[in-house]
């Protein structure tokens, strides 16, 4: 961001040591998920929509919101296989402005730093691979660059209608299950585009969307949507070749339609993206939740855009004939302390699952955080989980448990990324600090990796039998 911006972020830095100084006297206590994370399309503001004076009110007026993070991460690796650790320190700040004439502007930046890290390009002796996870913290294209991450996260106008809005430019966008921004990390996917939401009535809500740009997670540059779909690991053809699509897409951006209704214990939910050039994916989910039970189902299929015919058999992103299907369950047992829950997905034989990981990760009943979906066919997943609520909303505990059984490494026509049937075991602590405190927030995520049926160091490095503490501590503001 140049040299004029190193003393606003020196000042931020600062304000973030001292912010963190209270968690440094209460980390014997158990940690907390923010379970409703600051949104700059819902602050609290509390300012009357009147009539603006002069320009001075259209920014005095004005909402300023963020949030301040601090990312420990250790993974340790199987055996002799090198262990890496990383704590990264950062934070986003968020103006919105007043409403004039039904229009308002945003604007959002970010920026991270290593604090400190062992050698994360040490190259391992036995695979000839250095650190996956901690990279993530920083900048996964460039291995190198540990302090120049600030992006300038959005910069919107939006135009508020009686029952939606529509926004454009590069903004925060809704949750969906496919494309979302998914904050697990210090950066999280961006978007720019045009967004439409409108309320046909109480429980009927039309998102429409168009994306032309994008910045992935862990990454510090926009790019043409089609510069930025398979930036890192484009994975392998079905016939075993390595798949070339980078190089070779011609899309403009993605379009997407979605319709949510509720109607008494029922909600429903479709969606459908059309990935101009690549492919068409249709999302249906079903749910019920009553005081105590609650079941839910979830459909999806894909077919590739006719674009991909015209191409050669490397260069696709789907191959002519593939048609990814997953059909996924759950049911959930809520009593006043404990959530107990079992899901079940399966990925049909028709084709592999496919949808670009820089737009998000799947939301599936049985995805979990270092485990996803995206670029299995034939594939079987089976999790159970528990949550306990400690007393209070603001502590919470959990444990779930997710095995894949799916085609073994080389068997490429239904896994993408050549990866093995695994076990995983998730642990984790949140805790949300209330009164002088409020707003800081404190989660502990363990992880527990397991190959089912390979242990050679070159399958498992940076994939599997590993355990992997992460430790992180909001502050929102």
């Amino acid at each position: 961001m140049g040299k004029h911006s190193y003393s606003w972020k020196t000042i931020i830095l600062v304000c973030l040591l001292f912010a963190l100084l209270p968690s440094l006297n209460a980390q014997e206590k158990p940690p907390q998920k923010n379970t409703e994370p600051h949104s700059i399309l819902d602050s609290d503001r509390e300012v009357t929509h009147g009539s603006l004076h002069n320009l001075k009110e259209l920014f005095g007026l004005g909402t300023i919101t963020g949030h301040l993070r601090n990312y420990f991460m250790s993974t340790l690796n199987e055996g002799s296989l090198t262990d890496y650790y990383a704590n990264a320190i950062g934070g986003a700040m968020r103006f919105r402005s007043h409403e004039f004439y039904n229009f308002e502007f945003g604007a959002a930046g970010i920026f991270t730093y290593k604090a400190f890290s062992s050698d994360l390009n040490e190259v391992d002796p036995v695979t000839g691979e250095f650190s996956k996870w901690e990279h993530e913290l920083f900048d996964v294209l460039d291995f190198d660059n540990f302090n120049d991450l600030d992006r300038l996260e959005e910069l919107y106008v939006r135009y508020n209608l009686d029952h939606g809005f529509i926004t454009y430019g590069k903004m925060e966008i809704e949750e969906t299950p496919l494309m979302n921004r998914q904050d697990g990390r210090m950066k999280p996917f961006a978007f720019k585009g045009l967004w439409f939401h409108y309320a046909l009535a109480d429980n009927h809500h039309l998102h429409a969307t168009w994306i032309d740009r994008i910045s992935p997670r862990s990454t510090v540059e926009w790019f043409d949507f089609k510069e930025g779909i398979g930036l890192s690991n484009q994975g392998f053809q079905p016939d075993g070749t390595e798949a070339e699509y980078h190089e070779a897409l011609e899309s403009d951006g993605l379009a997407m339609l979605g319709y949510q209704t509720h109607y008494k214990d029922f909600s429903l939910e479709f969606y459908q993206w059309y990935i101009h050039h690549l492919s068409h994916t249709s999302w249906i989910g079903l749910e019920y939740e009553g005081e105590q039970w609650k079941l839910g189902i979830q459909y999806t299929i894909q077919f590739p855009d006719g674009f991909q015919k015209e191409l050669e058999y490397e260069q696709r992103y789907m191959q002519p004939g593939e048609q990814g299907q997953v059909l996924s369950g759950m049911v959930q047992y809520s009593s006043a302390d404990w959530d107990l829950w079992v899901a079940y997905t399966h990925a049909f034989d028709s084709g592999r699952f496919l949808f670009p990981r820089e737009l998000g990760r799947d939301h599936f009943y049985t995805s979990l955080a270092r485990s996803r979906l995206e670029g299995f066919g034939n594939t079987d997943v089976l999790t159970l989980g528990t949550t306990y609520h400690f007393g209070h909303d603001h502590f919470t505990g959990g444990l779930a448990y997710t095995r894949l059984f799916g085609p073994e490494t080389d068997s490429f026509e239904f896994n993408k990324y050549n990866l093995d049937s695994y076990q995983q075991f998730n642990f984790h602590l949140d805790y949300g600090f209330t009164g002088f405190l409020d707003g800081l927030h404190i989660s502990l995520l363990y992880v527990y990796k397991n190959n089912l049926n390979n242990t050679d160091p070159e399958a498992i490095f940076n994939r599997s039998n590993y355990h992997q503490v992460n430790f992180i501590t909001n502050f929102d503001f």
